[in-house]
């Protein structure tokens, strides 16, 4: 059952203290977060995102204060919310109190994600965590992992396109620096705090480079737009054996037992390898 009462949602917002998204709890009572995803909600819904999610399990990675999570059970769907610190670290726990949600919490990390464990989805939010991950197409991969065929993937994150850091500072566009670097995928890396004092912020790709992580994990980008620093992307997992099958010799370098099926570089015939940039 939700609250209701005005003063008393608002002893709560203010009782747990630390907010990151804004939301409205109750008739006009928002709570104090940084991050409103007013704007970002009707970019999602103009790429698809459904208005209606009946039937639908749908995994909310990253969800922080709970604000998508909360949207897409409104909608109808059954949602699992996943981060990787306890839900009253957030303002996830009293939110879902106050509003008598059934939403899943899992307290967990994304390169942890398997089919086994945690099931499998028909679509998935992933928004505003890649670039705060040191491993991003491993979690892409895991991301796939629990997504239906044919499942969705709704993503944003910081690019690189607008928003290039100069070794000063500054920033400029990679189209400024030159207009070939923007269809050559590519990642800047952002040291220590280097990128808004923030430890957390590893690295961000340009569109190409996203595209490519994108479609090497076993999905086909259907749309993709630009807003000022972020890129929104609906993608669809579609079945990629030559895909699949670098994504077991990844696997194998990370520990795995030696399996003779999974490709080495040297089994194919050497006459088809090339060396970039050797000249005849």
């Amino acid at each position: 059952m939700s609250i209701t009462d005005p003063e008393l949602v608002r002893k709560m917002i203010a009782e747990h203290g630390r907010w990151f998204h804004e939301m409205e709890l109750a008739p006009g009572v928002m709570t104090p977060g940084e991050d409103s995803n007013r704007l970002k909600l009707p970019i999602l819904d103009s790429m698809g995102l459904p208005a209606r999610c009946d039937g639908l399990r749908i995994l909310d990675i990253g969800c922080s204060d709970g604000y998508f999570s909360f949207e897409m059970e409104k909608r109808g769907a059954s949602v699992s919310a996943m981060d990787f610190v306890p839900e009253n670290y957030t303002g996830f726990s009293v939110a879902k109190k106050v509003l008598g949600s059934a939403v899943e919490y899992r307290m967990d990390n994304v390169y942890n994600l398997d089919p086994s464990t945690h099931g499998t989805f028909d679509l998935v939010l992933f928004l505003g965590v890649l670039y705060h991950l040191r491993k991003p197409l491993a979690a892409l991969d895991a991301v796939r992992s629990v997504l239906k065929m044919e499942g969705a993937l709704f993503m944003a994150t910081l690019l690189i396109d607008e928003f290039v850091v100069m070794p000063d500072g500054t920033t400029t566009t990679l189209r400024d620096l030159n207009p070939q670097l923007t269809g050559i995928p590519l990642w800047q890396s952002y040291p220590r705090d280097s990128l808004n004092g923030d430890f957390t912020n590893c690295s961000a790709p340009n569109r190409r480079a996203l595209e490519v992580a994108i479609e090497e994990a076993g999905f086909a980008v259907e749309e993709f737009q630009i807003h000022s620093m972020g890129g929104y992307v609906r993608a669809r997992a579609i079945h990629d054996d030559e895909a699949m099958r670098y994504q077991r010799l990844d696997e194998r370098l990370a520990g795995e037992p030696f399996d003779p099926s999974v490709p080495y570089f040297l089994d194919t015939d050497p006459s088809r390898h090339t060396v970039t940039g050797r000249r005849k």
